[in-house]
């Protein structure tokens, strides 16, 4: 019966982390986006979260959309610097995120916001990390 309990759990984590575009791992670092929420403010912290406590408001016409992405640092990650994410949308256009990758694998899992401003109702089609593409348009909504 447990190990039925576990499978189905493992199965649904699985599931999920598909829906939203799955796991990927890039030069040591495992990475699964978790969400895509909407907002007229965001955090402009560093990943992973540190000192840095600036936010940012939107424009009229504008929103932020912010990607939320969990990551694991695996035993054969090497820290080196890492471009800052991107998005684009459904048009094909790109946008660029303020937030940037500081002291990566200073801690084992962490989870970052990179908030994107972007015109009112655009959709987004996928977020780069690296060389990782994950696919955005299931999740956002």
């Amino acid at each position: 019966m447990r190990t039925l309990i576990v499978a189905a759990i493992v199965v649904g984590m699985v599931s999920i982390a598909a829906a939203q575009g799955g796991t990927q791992t890039v030069k040591g670092l495992q990475m699964t986006v978790t969400a895509v929420q909407r907002a007229s403010s965001a955090s402009l912290k560093d990943c992973p979260p540190g000192t840095n406590i600036v936010n940012a408001m939107t424009r009229p016409g504008e929103q932020f959309a912010v990607v939320s992405v969990a990551f694991k640092v695996l035993p054969g990650f090497q820290a080196s610097p890492m471009k800052r994410p991107s998005v684009t949308d459904t048009a094909g256009k790109t946008y660029n995120t303020s937030v940037a990758f500081v002291d990566v694998g200073s801690v084992p899992e962490f989870s970052c916001g990179f908030p994107f401003r972007l015109p009112e109702g655009t959709k987004l089609k996928s977020l780069a990390i690296e060389s990782a593409t994950f696919d955005l348009s299931a999740i956002d909504k």
